[in-house]
């Protein structure tokens, strides 16, 4: 198998799995098997909507976890270097535009990925104030690792400054270089080995090497963000990844609960579920699937689905690893053909392998606004309807010669002059009233 194909299978396994998680995305597993049975296809979420399924999602189309990436590289491969200011116009830029119910072009961002574009949109200096390690940002590690596959160390150096661009907090940061790390290193194993667990054991100390190089680089590109970091903070990754590979032996489900047991530990939350969205049970959790419970691609996929919560940040990071070791030709192709966009993600692919911007490739804004707008044409009924502001009308404030709300009104008798022309005033200025009160405001229409 050549490196072509496995950098092709990691891209691309990257996108498939981002793909397919938004359809079981923060849901239970118990709820996944009740609705679709198994993640093993791309599911259409219509006949679900409102009994499990919350918002219309386009069958076989990615999110923000290929769109972050795909901006990244896009600069990377049309830069040649690293550029802040052009990766933060592109990033704000694909905020802008888009139809009814979506910001910009971006398609199902979450609150954390929300926050930090719109920082970088609206401040100076271009800071975000980011600060949990939360997972949001880590498949954008990828595209750079892909690139300098031949040189981990030009990759590290660009993650750093990828991650210091989104987020605040060091485990992120880490944990977004690492993976790029990661992919590269995946691609040197051979699927058909008789030794998996030495190539596992292999990969998690050199990953717990890189967490430590990557800290050491962090300090010196950014020292003032390094001393503002607490003790207690640094070196949580490399901390967990030694602990994993000490207990890689452990049955599958003792691992799982380790994996919520460390994490609540290091960062001080309760966590229930392997799948939930930090870095600290991710990370650990992707690498399980894939160096030790995986053998296929589908399969491993397929598992990493069926977990929930955060099944398209599990799918894109399963995918890109897994993609990474088996290669674009063993994805299946039911699955190659079920992607959106399969062409242009090819022709990027391609690019990433090069080190090569393909003169062929459509212009992202173009590409994703095209996309965007085509899931909304296709779910536009299934979109809640917009509120319309109602401004109940003031009521007509009572007549002197209304004596209360259970009595009959009284009208005086034109033979008494005096209550009569009362009458007729009151009855006068409640016309005004009304004319004043139903045309007070044009939304009451």
């Amino acid at each position: 198998m050549d490196t072509k194909d496995k950098v092709i299978g990691s891209w691309c396994g990257m996108v498939l799995g981002d793909a397919m998680g938004l359809s079981a995305k923060s849901m239970k597993p118990e709820t996944i098997q009740q609705l679709f049975g198994s993640m093993n296809s791309f599911k259409d979420v219509r006949p679900f909507i409102g009994k499990g399924v919350k918002r219309f999602k386009m069958q076989g189309l990615y999110g923000i976890q290929t769109q972050g990436s795909l901006v990244i590289a896009d600069c990377l491969l049309q830069n040649r270097k690293w550029n802040a200011e052009k990766t933060t116009d592109f990033l704000t830029k694909l905020s802008v535009g888009g139809p009814e119910y979506y910001w910009g072009v971006y398609r199902h961002p979450d609150k954390k990925f929300y926050h930090s574009i719109n920082f970088l949109k609206n401040t100076v200096p271009r800071v975000v104030d980011h600060n949990p390690a939360d997972a949001t940002f880590l498949t954008m590690g990828i595209p750079a690792g892909l690139i300098y596959k031949d040189r981990p160390e030009i990759g590290i150096s660009l993650n750093i400054n990828i991650g210091l661009m989104m987020s605040r907090n060091l485990c992120e940061i880490t944990g977004l270089a690492l993976t790029g790390y990661l992919v590269s290193r995946v691609l040197l194993l051979k699927p058909e080995s008789e030794e998996p667990f030495h190539q596992a054991e292999e990969v998690l100390i050199n990953a717990e090497e890189f967490c430590q190089k990557i800290e050491t680089q962090v300090e010196k590109t950014a020292p003032i963000f390094w001393n503002q970091t607490s003790e207690s903070e640094r070196g949580l990754l490399k901390q967990t990844l030694t602990s994993l590979r000490e207990r890689w032996s452990f049955g599958c489900d003792e691992l799982l609960n380790w994996i919520c047991q460390n994490a609540s530990d290091r960062h001080k939350i309760k966590i229930t579920s392997p799948a939930q969205c930090y870095v600290l049970t991710l990370l650990p959790l992707c690498l399980l699937l894939v160096l030790r419970e995986g053998r296929e691609f589908d399969s491993t996929l397929t598992t990493g689905l069926n977990m929930g919560k955060e099944a398209d940040k599990i799918g894109a990071l399963v995918g890109a690893l897994a993609g990474a070791i088996y290669g674009w030709q063993k994805i299946p192709e039911p699955w190659r053909s079920g992607l959106v966009n399969i062409k242009e993600i090819l022709i990027r692919g391609e690019g990433l392998f090069s080190g090569r911007f393909p003169k062929v490739a459509k212009d992202l804004y173009e590409m994703e606004l095209g996309l965007t707008t085509k899931e909304f044409d296709v779910g536009r009924k299934y979109f809640s309807k917009m509120p319309v502001n109602f401004s109940r009308p003031t009521p007509r404030p009572k007549l002197s010669w209304e004596d209360g709300d259970n009595k009959k009104s009284i009208i005086p008798e034109k033979s008494d002059a005096l209550n009569w022309r009362k009458f007729e005033k009151d009855k006068s200025r409640a016309k005004k009233d009304r004319r004043k009160y139903l045309k007070n405001d044009p939304a009451d229409y």
